[in-house]
């Protein structure tokens, strides 16, 4: 067990890296971050800001600031909400599905680089189980937030009725 955990933390912190030697190299290119936008946004389709920062599990005004961006960039545009007019809704341009697209292109070849020496079988089988342990993970770690979080609300007790 202790080997995962630190095969995980090595993965971490590699993947820290990469992403810190990619935005140094970027320069003005599109950073991890915004990318993720674009991406969830290709994916969900058109949504308000705060759709976008909740789908991304970020707090509004972090996505107001890189969706801002994004719309200066020309990547991103803000149309009138069909159902309330008040309210605008965010939408991937064709410039943005261009940098996405060559992301994505960019990441297959990345990734077909790094597994080059891997069987079909190493692959299905390394896929099968990241998806299993990425499910499992995610599943435990927000329980465990929810439990973090019952425990901080919950009154602490009093020293003298306290059975513990």
């Amino acid at each position: 067990m202790a080997s995962v955990a630190d095969s995980v933390v090595d993965l971490l912190r590699t993947v820290r890296r990469s992403k810190a030697r990619l935005l140094a190299a970027a320069g003005d290119n599109i950073d991890s971050a915004t990318q993720m936008l674009l991406r969830t946004m290709a994916t969900d389709g058109p949504m308000r800001a705060s759709a976008l920062a909740a789908a991304v599990q970020s707090d509004l005004s972090t996505v107001s600031r890189q969706v801002a961006a994004l719309v200066t960039r020309g990547l991103l545009e803000r149309r009138a909400d069909p159902v309330d007019g008040r309210a605008s809704l965010l939408v991937v341009t064709e410039a943005g599905q261009s940098v996405i697209a060559e992301y994505e292109h960019a990441r297959e070849a990345f990734f077909e680089q790094v597994l080059s020496d891997w069987t079909q079988a190493e692959l299905r089988q390394f896929a099968h189980l990241l998806e299993r342990f990425t499910s499992a993970y995610d599943t435990t770690h927000t329980q465990w937030m929810t439990d973090a979080t019952r425990q901080s609300a919950r009154p602490h007790d009093s020293e003298e009725g306290s059975t513990a």
